[in-house]
């Protein structure tokens, strides 16, 4: 079958390929909560490429839509439904087939296509985990950096259809797309700002006035591979105590600390978990349709060896918006 699989010396080379063994033989049988999906949409994220062999396996990506091929003995899903979620580590979503625990993945809405319910996944995930991890409820306040990309704008979407008090942080070029994108048109007495990064004065004074204002700072770009760092001048503006900054990528100083339980007070460090992914994809879904807002594809590709390719330049290019979604029909 098609796959895009890791390859090279230090396993971290992605390529193409039409031979990958079936991951589930005629004469073999699923593990109890498996099941095996038809892979009709599969996205990419950053971890993808980050993620060397010995720790991510061969397969490559998480984010998947198919359709139920087999199931196990005991579980809800029946042969032919419609499903959108994410894949184990070391599974792989970039293939025509995939083994997928039931607990990962959920029945997909009719209102979102192969493509929009592939592009959930990490993103929105991460991003809802994030949010329980920093108690975000309606009028809570919500600082996103990094609000145009793919985790970023995740975490508008649905701190915003969760009634909180939003602000934005990104590029002056993109506060029209992340505005247009992120559901508050359907929202009343809701608040989203944006703020431009790049602009030293904005910056400046909006950290001057904002000392102690939010319950949660969502970081999605510190930590990121080009030597961003807003932990140090933004974590003065979490409320005393009760604030929680939440970053989800980082160097090998972060790791340690997170790793050795020395991360400071207030201060988290966040891997998705695999945990009830399937009640977090439902509320995610949930959350979309109350703001009537969906996945932004930023690159929609078939599944081949140009376009794998082309798909993960752009998204080292780091000026994605949104996801990367591959369509294997």
């Amino acid at each position: 079958m098609r796959a895009a699989i890791r390859t090279g010396l230090l396993g971290t080379t992605i390529a193409f390929t039409k031979d990958q063994p079936h991951p589930l033989p005629d004469t073999a049988e699923l593990k109890p909560n498996e099941i095996l999906i038809k892979v009709k949409s599969a996205a990419i994220n950053p971890v993808d490429y980050k993620l060397p062999r010995f720790i991510g396996g061969k397969g490559v990506g998480f984010d998947v839509s198919g359709v139920v091929e087999r199931v196990c003995a005991t579980t809800d899903f029946s042969v032919g439904d419609n499903v959108f979620g994410r894949v184990g580590i070391s599974s792989g979503s970039l293939a025509d087939y995939a083994i997928v625990s039931t607990d990962r993945v959920a029945k997909k809405p009719e209102w979102l296509s192969f493509d929009e319910a592939a592009a959930i996944g990490v993103a929105y995930l991460t991003g809802v985990h994030a949010f329980k991890l920093g108690s975000v409820k309606e009028g809570s306040s919500v600082l996103v950096i990094g609000a145009s990309g793919g985790c970023g704008l995740a975490g508008i979407q649905l701190a915003v259809a969760m009634k909180a008090n939003v602000v934005g942080i990104c590029s002056g070029k993109n506060f029209d797309f992340v505005r247009g994108e992120s559901g508050i048109d359907q929202m009343e007495n809701i608040n989203l700002e944006l703020v431009d990064y790049s602009d030293d004065k904005a910056m400046s004074e909006f950290k001057e006035k904002n000392v102690g204002k939010f319950d949660c700072i969502y970081d999605t770009a510190t930590g990121s591979g080009h030597g961003e760092n807003y932990v140090s001048s933004m974590a003065k503006l979490l409320k005393d105590v009760t604030g929680e900054y939440v970053q989800i990528n980082g160097g090998i100083a972060t790791l340690m600390r997170y790793f050795t339980g020395t991360m400071k007070p207030q201060q988290n460090f966040f891997f998705t978990s695999d945990e009830d992914n399937q009640t977090d994809l439902v509320e995610i879904t949930r959350l979309l349709k109350s703001t009537g807002v969906k996945p932004h594809i930023d690159l929609l590709k078939p599944f081949d060896a140009e376009s794998v390719a082309e798909g993960f330049e752009h998204l080292k290019g780091r000026r994605t918006k949104g996801k990367i979604v591959f369509n294997m029909e």
